[in-house]
């Protein structure tokens, strides 16, 4: 008799929640190198079509926010990060192609006003990104023709179909605390890499766990305390050993004394004053290139996020904060904590399964739960 009874209460919430769930698809390059195929996404954008699924921008979010009105229902909010050519190139025609919006989150240090296209060969992110990061500290050119252009962006903006939005200026990273992970490796340096050592990265240099410099206070390394670590790892020829190994031993090199020594704390008004430059540079880019513009939206570089810098971002406009965190939203969104789905390898299939399951509220819950 109680399973029955607890059959029907799930049954009825199924039924209650159906197309009351809000699912958010976060999505970057999309290309036959990333892991977001176009083909796998046009079929995924006619499924959403044909079932008609409402797909909004930021600025109709937001008037019905505004209004203390709920997201229609059957709602989905589709958006891409960073701000890649193919964003364009790709996407856009999609979202064309069946009448669909979406809001593009962008980082603004890598946006050229504008290029001479189409693009012969598109790179993979990691590869773009390091080299534009040790750029930025060589103080050369930031830009690239890998990322779409202002040009683009107001073509887009244009169409109603493409809402621009924040992501960072610069999209860096900082040291969250001092205990030894890995070394920079010879293979690749990362432009997370680069950014921790301040465009110096060297292969041995030291490397702690990292986080995206809007949602860590964080730490700094001196160059001259990462040079000292990589002549130690390269004198015991730790590079041959194994990672544990390795891991031991160079964990005894960075003593309490060394890291004191090399490694800098960010104080709390440091960390404030790098939220404040980044946020008003990502927002004065965006609203001086396209016009009559209004930036209020901000993706979370890494998908990591705190509620420390928050009101420091609402301070200077900032109103809607995207997660990389799985599950769906209720058709009144949580301005400071909105869910979004990624996953590692895109297909038409697992994205139309998924937008099934988190479009009811119910199910969207246990699937984030589960997840």
């Amino acid at each position: 008799m109680i399973w029955l009874l607890f059959i029907c209460v799930c049954i009825a919430a199924i039924l209650v929640f159906q197309n009351q769930g809000v699912p958010i698809w976060l999505f970057h390059q999309v290309n036959s190198k990333s892991n977001t195929n176009p083909e796998e996404l046009d079929t995924f954008f006619s499924f959403i079509s044909q079932k008609g699924y409402k797909t909004h921008t930021l600025k109709e979010i937001d008037a019905h926010t505004k209004a203390n009105q709920k997201l229609p229902k059957k709602s989905l909010i589709l958006t891409f990060d960073d701000g890649y050519y193919d964003n364009y190139a790709v996407v856009f025609p999609l979202l064309k192609k069946y009448n669909l919006k979406a809001i593009f989150f962008v980082n603004t240090l890598f946006i050229k006003e504008k290029v001479t296209r189409p693009l012969s060969v598109i790179e993979k992110s990691d590869t773009v990104n390091a080299a534009l990061i040790f750029n930025y500290f060589q103080g050369q050119d930031a830009t690239s023709e890998q990322y779409f252009t202002w040009e683009e962006m107001r073509e887009m903006e244009a169409s109603g179909l493409v809402d621009i939005q924040c992501h960072s200026h610069r999209h860096g990273m900082v040291f969250s605390n001092t205990d030894f992970k890995n070394t920079v490796q010879p293979s690749f340096i990362s432009s997370g890499d680069q950014f921790v050592h301040n465009g110096q990265a060297q292969q041995g240099f030291p490397l702690f766990k990292m986080r995206g410099e809007l949602s860590a206070q964080g730490y700094k390394m001196d160059t001259v305390g990462s040079v000292l670590f990589k002549d130690f790892f390269q004198k015991k020829n730790l590079a041959s050993q194994s990672k544990k190994v390795a891991a031991q031993e160079s964990k005894k090199f960075l003593t309490k004394e060394f890291k004191e020594t090399y490694l800098h704390s960010y104080s709390e008004a440091e960390f404030k004053q790098r939220v404040e430059k980044e946020i008003t540079e990502n927002i004065s880019q965006i609203e001086s290139h396209l016009k009559e513009k209004k930036a209020v939206g901000f993706a979370w570089p890494y998908g990591h996020q705190t509620k420390v810098s928050i009101p420091w971002m609402k301070d200077i406009g900032i109103e809607y904060f995207f997660t990389c965190k799985k599950g769906t939203n209720s058709r009144t969104l949580n301005s400071d904590f909105i869910y979004r789905m990624e996953l590692r390898k895109v297909t038409a299939q697992r994205l139309i399964f998924l937008t099934k399951i988190n479009s009811n509220f119910a199910l969207g819950w246990l699937y984030r739960w589960l997840s």
